[in-house]
Parts: C-alpha cells; structure tokens; sequence
C-alpha cells in the first residue's frame, strides 16, 4: 500500500511542479518541489520506498513537462546514489543529512539538465550557468527543505515492533 500512495504522491506533485510550480521564480530559479520531497522522502522513508516514486516521477515530468523523455528521470537518478550515504550512516543527524542530499541533489539535477541543453547545442558558458543557474536552485531547494521535511516526519508511520505478536 505504501507504494501506491507514494506513486499517486510523486505523480500529483510532478503535475504540480510541471503546470504551476515552474511559473514560481525566487532569484531567478523555480523551486523544484519534487526534487525535495523525493530527498525528504528518501531520509525519512528509506531507499527502497523512493525508488518507485523516482521512476514515476521521471516518467511523469518526462511526458508533462518541457524536457526530453527521460531526461527528468536520468537527472533523477542521482538521488538514488545519494540514497546509499543514508544507508550507510555517515551522516548521523537526519535534519542535517536531509539539507546536504537536497543540496547535492539539486546540484546533480541541475547539472544533468545543463548538459543536456549544452549537449543540444546551447551555450557553452559553464560558469555563467552555474552562477546563474545550478547554485540558485540548490539554495532554493535547501530554504525550501526545513517545511518539506517537517511534514514528512510528521506523516512518519509509527513503529511496527509486535504489531503482529500476540
């Protein structure tokens, strides 16, 4: 069951973000909702409950939005080996590893988009981009991250230890 509510969750919101989210601009960026919930998604939840969310919502915005097929969700991917560093406990604070995932993921997501424009023939300007581009939306998508989060944790299922015991 979780899995379906997290697939009708990634897929609202990349309808969200791809028909209304995207018109939204702080300093010069829109925020990328998804992006965080998927991340927030990732700490609180774990790998193997996002994994299905990031396939729906790649496909999702892929088909909506205004990038190539497949682009959406192979700028996704990094989040899945962002996954791996909360499974293996580097990072011990959930709030703190929470921020720097949505950091390093806004990051990767932006830079697969950037190559993929200059890969099409746009602009080679690299660091005119990533000043104006990349480090914007990921500190967007950090400012963004605090509200996510709370909501997450607070949708948190409770512990299931002797849920079936007698």
């Amino acid at each position: 069951m979780r899995y379906w509510i997290g697939a009708a969750l990634a897929f609202f919101l990349a309808l969200l973000q791809a028909s209304s989210i995207d018109q939204f601009r702080i300093i010069g960026v829109a925020p990328n909702l998804l992006l965080v919930l998927l991340v927030a998604w990732l700490v609180v939840r774990g790998l193997d409950d996002v994994l299905p969310m990031i396939a729906v919502a790649g496909i999702t915005m892929g088909l909506i939005g205004l990038q190539m097929p497949g682009l959406v969700l192979l700028a996704l991917l990094p989040v899945v080996g962002f996954g791996l560093v909360r499974e293996l406990h580097i990072i011990h604070s959930e709030p703190l590893l929470v921020l720097a995932l949505v950091f390093a993921s806004s990051i990767a997501y932006e830079m697969v988009l950037l190559i993929s424009v200059m890969a099409t023939g746009g602009v080679l300007d690299l660091t005119t981009a990533i000043t104006r581009s990349v480090l914007p939306a990921a500190i967007v998508n950090v400012a963004l991250t605090p509200v996510v989060y709370v909501v997450m944790r607070l949708a948190r299922p409770g512990p299931s230890r002797h849920r079936l015991s007698y």
